[in-house]
């Protein structure tokens, strides 16, 4: 309910659509004008304190992602005709659109890191500026109290606050996929596996134990019951039947090798010599970080970020965690899947969430977020 000041007694308003007088007085122009901007203009009756936008990670791709807001508007298309200059292959029909012939080799190419990483940004980028062109259209003001991104995500999360321009992101991100993927094949027999409690929270002294015991590295913390773990596949083999034996359970990862371990440190070093040569911005919001947890906003701790994240554990756990203590109540996971909107529910089960990946969820969220006279 918003309350309209009650001028002389003679307005009040009931409900949020309806403007009721009550009496006979005269509304001078000031208060007419007053009324018209009052009901176009603030139409929304926000629920939340403090919004965060939060960005997903490799492993949340699909055939087909993003088609529709493609279909629906400019800036999408705006998006994808960039993106598809700076990578050199076409987008729009190589990574995002549903194939009619050979979908078996085209789901294939997605899964690959040097197409995933870029294709999942991209379209990531471009739910977050197809919500906030929507948002403006049926006016409602949206400001994000704090940005997040899982792993790759977190370089979403960085492009959305104005740190970079889209084509140094995507130049990055080309050059971290690629990095990341030459060293990776110096480790052949390397990768990840998760470590699951699904009936209680893992203890997390016992993994640090068996990390040790079985010569592996922590790599993601993701939930208080799931963390991964990456190294040698004989050592996550041999782990995964230790956690048999204690009610656990090992899930090897389709991943292409031991990312955000220290297994990866010389893909980084390279990584580095880019990073340190793009221009990067003071952000406009702060970014709560993978590695530290800490909110980051200056180029210097962006770059140390985006550094140490390619072969330090990402504590996507205590990232999301360092929100709701501030005061964060609402996650808005905008690219493709609901991965992270699941992982919130686990970390801060009172913690509202909501997507945005297509026509349906993006209708769904602005309506969650505010009532709007009319329909969308």
């Amino acid at each position: 309910m918003v309350v309209i000041p009650r001028l002389d007694r003679g307005i009040q308003c009931l409900g949020f659509e309806k403007i009721q007088v009550v009496t006979n007085i005269q509304i001078t122009h000031m208060m007419n004008i007053f009324l018209f901007i009052w009901l176009n203009f603030t139409r929304i009756i926000m629920k939340y304190n403090k919004i965060s936008f939060i960005f997903p990670g490799q492993g949340s791709q699909y055939i087909g992602m993003g088609n529709e807001f493609l279909e629906g508007f400019d800036i999408a298309r705006d998006i994808i005709d960039e993106a598809s200059r700076v990578l050199g292959y076409d987008v729009a029909h190589l990574i995002l659109k549903k194939p009619r012939f050979g979908k078996i080799r085209h789901k294939a190419d997605l899964n690959k890191t040097v197409y995933t990483q870029p294709a999942v940004l991209i379209t990531s980028y471009l739910c977050f500026k197809v919500f906030e062109t929507f948002c403006k259209e049926v006016k409602v003001h949206l400001e994000p109290a704090f940005l997040a991104g899982h792993s790759l995500g977190e370089y979403t999360a960085l492009l959305a606050a104005g740190t970079m321009d889209f084509k140094t992101t995507l130049d990055l991100v080309k050059k971290r996929a690629t990095y990341i993927t030459e060293f990776s094949k110096t480790y052949p027999d390397a990768g990840l596996m998760a470590i699951v409690n699904r009936g209680s929270e893992l203890d997390s002294n016992r993994v640090d134990s068996l990390c040790g015991e079985f010569q592996v590295y922590k790599s993601i913390i993701n939930t208080p019951k799931q963390i991964v773990v990456g190294g040698f596949r004989k050592n996550l083999t041999s782990l995964a039947k230790q956690l048999k034996k204690e009610n656990m359970h090992g899930v090897p990862l389709n991943v292409e090798g031991p990312f955000h371990t220290p297994l990866m440190q010389p893909a980084a070093d390279k990584f580095k010599k880019a990073l340190d040569k793009c221009n990067i911005q003071i952000a406009s919001k702060p970014v709560i970080a993978n590695v530290s947890s800490e909110a980051i906003v200056d180029p210097e701790h962006i770059r140390k970020e985006l550094y140490l994240q390619i072969f330090s554990n990402v504590d996507w756990r205590r990232s999301v965690e360092k929100i709701v203590a501030n005061g964060g109540d609402l996650f808005i996971e905008l690219g493709p899947k609901t991965i992270l909107s699941k992982m919130v529910k686990d970390i801060a089960p009172s913690a509202k969430t909501l997507n945005v990946e297509n026509m349906e969820t993006l209708k769904q969220t602005v309506k969650e977020l505010a009532e709007i006279e009319g329909d969308l």
